[in-house]
């Protein structure tokens, strides 16, 4: 079984000679951050860890600059269900079984494999941030939507006054290539989720489209220095790999792409 497996994920990892260079920032080596730690910005010396403070229950943005190249479904993390029920997420077991699909680019044909071994049905988490639909995830991608949700909720009565309600995000799993690159996208894995809009109590909407404001611009509104800190800050404090925005290209005008890949890249500036 295992080796039929790995067999059938090869199609689907690619093995790059270097990841998107232009979007990667250097990031220097920084020990992972353990619960009770307020996860310092990226640029921040890594604190002494007591031996006594137990392993964190989240997830966080992959560090290790040796398998950079590689893009492939996310190992299975051990205590998922006793993780989630620690960080007071609501989610059922899902299933995303592997599968090939043939990819079309240009003049060439070529077969990608996508699926992941351990997904969720996110139904909520300790913000209380209502969905439009239920996102597939992986849990390690879930264990790190909760934890932005309550970033998110902590930047929107800082700047707009108001807590957040509910999140509208355009999907997870997507077996498909990148648009701009030559390999797998993480919504191949449901390791990636698209957020364009949310809602505040009293029904006030904030998009990114609408919101976010010229990226060559100083932002003049709360609403844009709320998303702007929101993105920064998720990337900053490591709760994610990828943080894509309308800074990044014109196909992330009007949403955020948040991932947990094996490479970095901030797409918030």
């Amino acid at each position: 079984m295992r080796s039929s497996l790995a067999a059938l994920l090869c199609l689907g990892c690619s093995e790059l000679q270097s990841p998107p260079v232009p979007a990667i920032p250097a990031v220097p080596a920084v020990a992972p951050v353990r619960a009770g730690i307020q996860p310092p910005m990226a640029a921040a010396p890594s604190l002494p860890l007591s031996p006594l403070i137990p392993p964190p229950d989240h997830e966080q943005a992959d560090l290790d600059v040796e398998n950079d190249g590689l893009v492939a479904p996310p190992a299975p993390i051990d205590d998922c269900e006793l993780r989630l029920e620690r960080a007071s997420i609501s989610a059922r077991a899902a299933q995303l079984p592997f599968k090939t699909e043939k990819a079309a680019r240009g003049a060439r044909a070529e077969v990608i494999a996508c699926g992941a071994e351990q997904v969720v049905t996110y139904l909520g988490g300790p913000a209380k941030i209502r969905y439009n639909s239920p996102p597939l995830l992986t849990c390690r991608l879930a264990l790190a939507l909760a934890r932005f949700e309550e970033l998110a909720q902590e930047q929107a009565a800082l700047h707009l006054g108001r807590r957040i309600t509910r999140f509208t995000h355009m999907g997870t799993y997507s077996c498909r290539k990148m648009v701009r690159f030559d390999f797998v996208s993480e919504h191949s894995y449901a390791n990636a989720i698209d957020i364009k809009e949310l809602s505040l109590e009293g029904g006030r909407r904030v998009s990114v489209k609408k919101h976010f404001g010229a990226p060559d611009a100083e932002p003049q509104t709360p609403e844009a220095r709320f998303l702007r800190s929101l993105s920064r800050r998720a990337f900053d404090e490591r709760l994610f790999s990828v943080v894509l925005t309308p800074y990044w290209d014109n196909l992330h005008s009007d949403h955020f792409h948040l991932d947990l890949a094996r490479y970095r890249v901030d797409g918030t500036r």
